[in-house]
Order: structure tokens, then C-alpha cells, then sequence
């Protein structure tokens, strides 16, 4: 099986007038090889060769943006900075396996008539005794503005250490708080949205949501299959007007 070469300079489409990078499928099975020879990831972070190899396939034409990209909110000035606990890269142990996991946000960035499109995924490698695996491909979606809005991220991720954390939010003017317990370490997916925010754990192989759902926390199994957490296009815009953080530690 051929992976799909990827045309890795820009196309103009002069029949819609959009600029991208896209791809000549070769072959229709969907499953990704991984070549060790060519192990190319678009990222500045710090990242193992191996893990490297392994989330290559998953991310051509993907980046990892830069942390200017970021808004106060998602990424506060003040933050120190730390090489393993970006807003686009969380490494740590999610599964309590003595093991590194890894996190990523990864962005693909597009041009259409005079608007920009920015399409975010997110991405999490767990460790297991047989070896990395890809527990989560997800697309968290694709936010949409004017050209002369600049771009900007619309979600970040946040490392949360094992301990009580309060979890909080708005329903009809009143807040809400509930409290969760993690025993491993874990992280929080930050958002523009406040109502698309969640706490992402591990068990095993398998990566897990926490986010409100008609004023309560529920928990989900997160698919390891390709999926979409939002179908629809949004529309940036920022509603961060005296946010506090979703998640605060107790």
C-alpha cells in the first residue's frame, strides 16, 4: 500500500479562488504506513523520533502553531514556560504507567476567496505494554473569519496534575460546581467557546472526556477511529469577556 504524495506547494484554484495544500490519493485504503525514513512532522516542539514516526501519517499539511498565535486567555503572559506543557503539546503520564504520553494540537491553515480557515486536531499517543498507540485523532473543528481579522488559535490544551480539581459552569446566570478526582495526570482542552471546553484522562489504551452536558459533568469513552467534534464551520469570535478558567485546582 502507497501513502498519498501531498503536493507541498501552494494550488491556485482559479475556478474558486482558493489556496491550499492538497492531496493526489494514490491508493483508497485509508490506513497509514509508517515509514521511518521519512518521519517528517512541521513542528519546533520536542518530540522522540519514534513518537515522530508514528503521528507522521496523521498530520501532512498540519503544523504546530506558534505560541503568538495564542490569546491571553489560552495562553496567559505570565505563564512559565515549560518545553513539555504548551498550548499545542502536553507530554506526560496519562495512563499511570511510569511512561510518557504525549498530546498534541496540531492546525491546517487555508485560504479561500477573502476569508481564512483554520482547521484544529487533536491528537494523543498512550503508551501500552505492546507499544505507542494513536488513542485519539479527533477534528475539534473549523473556525472561519474575514482576512482582515488576524488568525488566531481558537482551542488550547493545559497539563492538570493528579489531585481535586473544582469544575464550573454558567447555566442561566447561575454557576455551577462540581468536583472531580484524577489520579493520574491528565489535561484540560481550553476553548474560545466556553462551552466547549473538557478534561481529557487515560485508562490503559484508552482516553477519556469529561465536559458539561445539560448542566452536568458526564464522562465518555473518546473514539480511537478517526472522528469530528464538531461538523459545522464556526465563525471566530472570542466570548472571554471576564473568563475565569472552567478548571481550577482545589
Amino acid at each position: 500500500m502507497k501513502l498519498k504524495n501531498i503536493l507541498l506547494c501552494p494550488v491556485l484554484l482559479l475556478s474558486i479562488g482558493c489556496i491550499g495544500i492538497y492531496e493526489i490519493p494514490e491508493d483508497t485504503n485509508n490506513d497509514p504506513i509508517i515509514d521511518n525514513n521519512s518521519a517528517y512532522v512541521n513542528t519546533y516542539v520536542s518530540i522522540p523520533y519514534s513518537i515522530r514516526a508514528l503521528i507522521a501519517p496523521y498530520v501532512r499539511g498540519y503544523f504546530s502553531p506558534h505560541l503568538y498565535r495564542y490569546c491571553e486567555y489560552l495562553y496567559p503572559s505570565n505563564t512559565p514556560y515549560d518545553p513539555f506543557d504548551l498550548p499545542c503539546y502536553v507530554r506526560a503520564d496519562y495512563n499511570g504507567d511510569g511512561l510518557y504520553d504525549y498530546a498534541f494540537l496540531f492546525s491546517y491553515e487555508e485560504w479561500c476567496h477573502n476569508e481564512w480557515y483554520l482547521t484544529t486536531k487533536l491528537l494523543v499517543v498512550l503508551s501500552t505494554p505492546h507499544g505507542y498507540v494513536i488513542s485519539c485523532d479527533m477534528i475539534l473543528g473549523t473556525v472561519y473569519a474575514d482576512a482582515c481579522v488576524p488568525i488566531e488559535e481558537y482551542w488550547a490544551i493545559n497539563y492538570l496534575s493528579p489531585g481535586y480539581y473544582s469544575v464550573s459552569t454558567i447555566v442561566n446566570g447561575i454557576e455551577i460546581i462540581e468536583t472531580v478526582y484524577l489520579p493520574n495526570d491528565a489535561f484540560f482542552l481550553a476553548s474560545l467557546d466556553p462551552n466547549d471546553e473538557a478534561i481529557f484522562y487515560a485508562k490503559g489504551a484508552d482516553l477519556y472526556e469529561i465536559e458539561w452536558d445539560n448542566a452536568k459533568l458526564e464522562k465518555r469513552a473518546v473514539q480511537q477511529e478517526p472522528a469530528k467534534r464538531s461538523a459545522a464551520k464556526i465563525l471566530f469570535k472570542k466570548e472571554i469577556e471576564n473568563r475565569k478558567p472552567m478548571v481550577e485546582k482545589k
